[in-house]
């Protein structure tokens, strides 16, 4: 994605400016949480307590890590606790000593 394609879809979401315009930010006063974008590092950064399994779903370099930035989004204005947020949760699969990914809420 450009990064004209990112700033439309994160101020869409809410995202605004901070004073570098590098860095969007997003505050979920309602949670005391603030999610940011910083451009220059192409890093989302979603600080805890939402847990970060695998730190892939942070970068620009794909399309659907904003797809997970709008769905984190969506979950915080609905009222779920960043605490209950789970990104790249890594799971046992099986048997077998492998293990796969998936991002995950809890209902509390």
């Amino acid at each position: 994605m450009q990064k004209q394609e990112i700033i439309s879809l994160i101020q869409s979401l809410g995202f605004q400016p901070e004073t570098s315009k590098d860095i969007f930010v997003r505050e979920y006063k309602e949670h005391g949480y603030t999610i940011s974008v910083d451009f220059q590092k192409k890093k989302i950064i979603y600080p805890s307590p939402i847990q970060i399994g695998d730190e892939t779903t942070t970068n620009f370099s794909h399309p659907e890590n904003f797809v997970v930035l709008e769905c984190v989004d969506r979950l915080l204005k609905k009222g779920y606790r960043p605490g209950d947020l789970h990104l790249e949760k890594k799971w046992s699969l099986g048997r077998t000593q492998k293990s796969g990914k998936a991002d995950s809420f809890a209902f509390n």
